[in-house]
């Protein structure tokens, strides 16, 4: 029985760190988008969002910007720009001023 107790108590310690192992490193990056309608803004908002390590996305049709935060684990700003493109749109990253 305390052979048992303790197999489960390492295979516990190991799933433990095992998951602190996997960081998500979360980035945002900021596209400037062709989007000139509602429709387009819900498209990408709506579309977006699938792309494996997107974690949120908000287009702003007034100033034709779409920010996106995803994780740098799982995805790139490239291959972003890219699905934003199969939707349709041009996508060019907008370089963000670090403050400091």
């Amino acid at each position: 029985m305390k052979k048992i107790i303790t197999m489960v108590v390492i295979l516990l310690g190991l799933a433990v760190l095992t998951t602190q192992a996997q960081k998500v490193e979360i980035k945002t990056v900021t596209f400037e988008v062709n989007m000139h309608c509602q429709s387009c803004k819900a498209k990408i908002e709506r579309d977006i969002v699938f792309e494996k390590g997107v974690k949120e996305v908000e287009a702003t049709l007034d100033k034709k910007l779409v920010t996106i935060k995803y994780d740098a684990t799982k995805t790139d700003p490239e291959k972003i720009a890219k699905a934003i493109e199969k939707l349709g749109y041009t996508a060019k990253v907008v370089e963000t001023k670090q403050k400091g």
